[in-house]
């Protein structure tokens, strides 16, 4: 008996193929692309309310010197200031000193009075 070998046209291979893999592109074209969550972003804190606000001069030539001392009076800082020093106090008991130094910037000082006393010398 002779054998009998089939050999599908190239229209018939298309068709075959397309059969097949059309369903598959569609069901891979409806699958949900993964999206990352969004991560919660923590709201920000409210600052907190300024008690008072106040700017010195420096004396001319002298300037400003700022020194601030541990509870055991022991001068654990000094900064100096050329121009002015702005001094906001705010209402936790902290306080604010943004030292003026003209053309070389302005360097800012935040202490706690819990653990700082600081004195101003050469203000007016």
């Amino acid at each position: 008996m002779p054998e009998l070998c089939i050999v599908p046209s190239p229209r018939a291979l298309l068709l075959l193929l397309s059969v097949l893999l059309i369903p598959a592109a569609a069901a891979r074209a409806q699958v949900p692309v993964a999206v990352p969550a969004a991560v919660p972003v923590p709201a920000a804190a409210a600052p907190t309310p300024v008690a008072s606000d106040i700017t010195r001069s420096c004396a001319a030539g002298s300037g400003c010197v700022l020194t601030c001392l541990n509870m055991a009076a022991e001068t654990v800082m000094t900064e100096t200031a050329t121009r002015a020093v702005r001094i906001i106090s705010l209402s936790n008991g902290n306080s604010e000193f943004r030292m003026d130094n003209g053309n070389a910037g302005i360097n800012v000082i935040l202490v706690s009075h819990d653990n700082l006393m600081c004195k101003l010398s050469g203000g007016i």
